[in-house]
C-alpha cells in the first residue's frame, strides 16, 4: 500500500471524532449554563436574606437603650425581617418562598445563647433568617428533580467599643 493510499483511508477519522463529540460538549455547555445560572439565584437569594436580618435587626427597643442595655423587639424584628425576606424572593423570582424561618436572640455577653443554625455562642441581640426558595426552572427539571435554593443570615447589634 502506498502513502497516498493510506492518508486517503484516514481522511474521514477526523470527522467521526468531531461528530462523536459534539453531544458530548454541547452537554457539558448546557451544564455549565444551568450550573451559573443556580449559582447567581442562590447570590441573589443570599444577599435578599442578609437585606432581610438587617431590616430586623435595626429594630432596637430605644427605651432598654436608653438605660444602657442593647435590646431588640422581638415581636417587632422578627415581622420586619420577615416581610422583608418574603418581598424579597417574590420580587427575585416572582414566586413565594418555600419557607422562611426567623428568629430573634436578645442576649448578652454576661448570658450567652446558642445560634439556632450554627449552634455558636451568641453574645449580642441577633436576628437570625432562614429561606428555601424554588430555584430557577432549568434542564434538571426535566428528570423531576426540581432545584431548592437555601439561604441563611445574620445581623447582630454589638454595642460600640470605645478606644
Amino acid at each position: 500500500m502506498s502513502a497516498w493510499m493510506m492518508i486517503e483511508s484516514r481522511r474521514g477519522a477526523a470527522a467521526a471524532l468531531v461528530i462523536l463529540w459534539i453531544p458530548v460538549l454541547l452537554t457539558a455547555a448546557a451544564v455549565a449554563v444551568e450550573t451559573g445560572r443556580l449559582l447567581s439565584a442562590r447570590y441573589e437569594l443570599q444577599a435578599a436574606m442578609d437585606l432581610a436580618a438587617l431590616a430586623g435587626a435595626q429594630s432596637v427597643d430605644w427605651d432598654a437603650l436608653a438605660e444602657g442595655h442593647v435590646v431588640l423587639c422581638e415581636d417587632e424584628a422578627a415581622a420586619k425581617a420577615l416581610q422583608y425576606a418574603e418581598q424579597n424572593v417574590i420580587n427575585l423570582s416572582g414566586e413565594e418562598p418555600g419557607s422562611v424561618e426567623v428568629w430573634v436572640i436578645n442576649t448578652s455577653e454576661d448570658d450567652p445563647a446558642l445560634h439556632p443554625i450554627t449552634g455558636a455562642e451568641v453574645q449580642h441581640p441577633t436576628v437570625v433568617v432562614r429561606c428555601e426558595a424554588p430555584g430557577p426552572e432549568s434542564w434538571f427539571d426535566l428528570w423531576r428533580h426540581p432545584i431548592t435554593l437555601v439561604a441563611e443570615a445574620d445581623a447582630a447589634l454589638r454595642p460600640r467599643e470605645d478606644g
